[in-house]
């Protein structure tokens, strides 16, 4: 199934309106379109509805001035179950700002009202309104599409609990276990070389218009995705048979932004320390020889 063709409605994001002076409010629709390859709703699906968010309050504090801004920086904490099928709010205001940074808080909720997402974006200016051909309202959003948009995704079968993680980690990569629809969905493709604190997980995206974002590079939530993605999997890489994990805090670092036309990127993931209860990794997503984004994110074991 093809998706909608930009990041806010493949990601089914939406309903964004003023909330405060400083503030900004949303929602984004989960469905199976979002889940891994264990059929969980991990802390990468929310990468796109955290940046946007997260950018908006300083853009419109910046548009009377005719500046646009982009985040250079986002740390997302992430506590607690999040269900196939639930609704999340989603809120984000202008905690400080000057003429060239601002930095909002962002806090997510699920259907019930429960907090499961927290954190921070950095952002800047870095250009004039006046430089792009595009309305910058386009950004904002409007309702979510029907999440009959998600119909005919099949969530993955359960996993086999006498797998380690390596073992899982291998079938994905040979295809002998499906990655899941959000994989799917980001053309990604799984591999892993190296033993133990030695291995790096790769991901390889291969790019499409609908990532870009209204510079006509890839939006930072879909980076963010990405980068979060890959570091689920090299945190999948290290369990024990039957163990559960979560992606529990990502920090990233934008650097520059890659092209969407179709080209490949490449986020590869390593271990900074492997503990019983967590394990930080360390992920870096390339285009070539070009550094993108740098990112780190501490997976917590069941």
């Amino acid at each position: 199934m093809t998706p909608p063709r930009e990041p806010l409605a493949t990601f089914q994001v939406g309903n964004l309106e003023h909330s405060g002076e400083l503030g900004v409010v949303g929602e984004q629709q989960l469905t199976a379109r979002f889940a891994d390859h264990r059929g969980r709703i991990d802390l990468p699906a929310l990468g796109v509805v955290f940046d946007h968010l997260g950018g908006i309050p300083y853009l419109l504090q910046q548009l009377p001035t005719g500046g646009l801004t982009l985040q250079s920086r986002l740390a997302l904490s992430k506590l607690g179950h999040i269900d196939v099928g639930d609704r999340l709010s989603c809120t984000s205001t202008l905690a400080a700002h000057d003429d060239q940074w601002g930095v909002t808080t962002v806090e997510v909720r699920t259907g019930t009202g429960r907090v499961c997402c927290v954190g921070t974006a950095r952002n800047t200016v870095v250009a004039r309104a006046a430089e792009l051909p595009i309305s910058v309202e386009d950004e904002a959003g409007g309702d979510i599409p029907d999440s009959a948009a998600a119909q005919g995704v099949v969530l993955p079968p359960a996993l086999d609990s006498s797998l380690t993680g390596r073992d899982i980690v291998e079938h994905l990569s040979c295809g002998t276990l499906v990655p899941g629809p959000l994989v799917e969905l980001l053309n990604g493709r799984v591999d892993i070389a190296g033993e133990g604190r030695d291995a790096v997980l790769r991901l390889t995206v291969r790019t499409e218009s609908w990532m870009g974002n209204m510079f006509g590079t890839m939006h930072g939530g879909v980076i963010a995705t990405i980068v979060g993605q890959a570091a689920s999997l090299a945190g999948q890489a290290h369990t024990a048979p039957g163990q559960d994990y979560s992606v529990a805090d990502l920090a990233i670092g934008f650097y520059r932004s890659p092209s969407v036309h179709g080209g490949e990127i490449v986020a590869e993931a390593v271990p900074i320390k492997l503990g019983r209860r967590i394990g930080s990794f360390e992920v870096t997503l390339t285009d070539g020889d070009t550094l993108l984004t740098r990112g780190t994110a501490d997976i917590h074991y069941g």
